[in-house]
């Protein structure tokens, strides 16, 4: 049987799925701007354009634009196998509808292998590591490990209430005894009596609270509380994403650190914050704009590169723009970097190309032909 004759292709390339998903996705586009107010950008993205279903008002399933997008990457192939043949009047119109495949293919491979970070940097400090905005990982290393060289890191997924974790990595067995998304550390007051038996904590934090989600998914600071097992002895463990310390456990005559932070990305070169430079509003302290100086390191070649607003510091795979600034306690500036890693970045251009190809093509072919008649 012909594909052109094949009931699923001709309905899978009807029209009216064509105009129904460019209205579906209008409406999502507005109800998810309309929802940012409340639930933030990051919670109305996972909502609405990430997912492949959601409930509307509370209890309607309603498709996600992640399903109506592959509806019409499903029904734009099916209108491209029915609806055209291989003749030279089809060939514009046949290189257009391959560009819009290829869109359809840049935004799956940019959706599934970009991620973004940031990097935060005070004026002389080098690094090499950008920090995950809203992923948290539990981190562990041995004491006289060289820095950076043999940390392990378990992801923030396998941290579930009641879970043991056997990891050929870890020295020991972990268990999660309770682990919050978001939550409020205490610290006991200094005349309540110290407690045996509570959880080991290297910043004196003893209770944890669990607290409802932020809007801004990176304010969140998860916390939990974990059993270290080793042969006949453990250690009850609290960890708090926002200790700057880690805690230390110590098993016969080896100690270890462990500590709950942001997922960290290794860089393919490090970076260095030479100078930043912020310009105000006459008569204000509010920032009119900022920049950063900053020397890229990568296999002992150096070169200097002035980030700021709409000029961004592009390095392979990797773009670097200027974010944010901030001055710690000690009046020393801070300047943030976002970090934006795109495997596939190159890929909205070439479709964007072939379909003004597809274009052209098809407009100087009807031109001819119009003039030969």
């Amino acid at each position: 049987m012909s594909l052109k004759k094949n009931k699923l292709i001709r309905l899978g390339a009807s029209i009216k799925i064509t105009c129904l998903c460019l209205l579906w996705l209008f409406i999502l586009t507005f109800w998810g701007t309309v929802s940012q107010v409340e639930d933030g950008l990051f919670f109305a993205q996972q909502k609405y354009f990430y997912s492949w279903f959601f409930y509307g008002f509370g209890f309607l399933p309603l498709p996600g634009a992640r399903l109506t997008l592959w509806v019409m990457f499903i029904n734009l192939v099916c209108a491209g196998i029915l609806r055209f043949t291989f003749q030279k009047r089809h060939i514009g119109i046949l290189i257009i509808h391959l560009g819009l495949i290829t869109y359809f293919i840049s935004a799956f491979v940019v959706f599934h292998v970009s991620h973004e970070s940031h990097v935060t940097l005070r004026e002389g400090q080098t690094l090499n590591v950008s920090s995950a905005y809203h992923q948290w990982e539990l981190v562990f290393w041995q004491e006289g490990d060289a820095p950076g060289k043999k940390i392990t890191a378990l992801d923030e997924q396998l941290l579930k209430a009641n879970e043991t974790i056997k990891d050929q990595r870890l020295p020991f067995t972990l268990q999660v005894e309770q682990y919050f998304k978001n939550a409020a550390a205490y610290q006991s007051a200094q005349e309540d009596p110290p407690q045996d038996g509570g959880p080991v904590n290297a910043s004196g934090i003893k209770t944890l609270e669990t607290k409802p989600l932020n809007a801004e998914p990176e304010k969140n600071l998860p916390g939990g509380i974990f059993r270290v097992f080793q042969k006949d002895q453990s250690y009850p463990v609290l960890l708090y994403g926002g200790e700057m310390i880690p805690t230390p456990v110590t098993f016969g005559n080896e100690t270890y650190f462990l500590q709950l932070r942001r997922k960290n990305f290794e860089l393919p070169f490090a970076i260095k914050l030479k100078d930043f430079r912020k310009e105000v509003h006459p008569g204000t302290e509010m920032a009119s704009s900022y920049e950063s100086l900053v020397e890229v390191i990568h296999e002992g070649l150096t070169r200097e590169v002035l980030i700021y607003m709409n000029e961004p510091l592009r390095f392979k795979d990797y773009t670097l723009y200027q974010a944010s600034y901030a001055v710690d306690q000690m009046g020393r500036e801070l300047s943030t970097l976002a970090v934006v890693k795109n495997a596939g970045r190159l890929l909205p251009y070439i479709s964007s190309f072939i379909v003004f190809f597809g274009l052209v093509w098809h407009f100087l072919y009807m031109a001819f032909k119009r003039g030969n008649k």
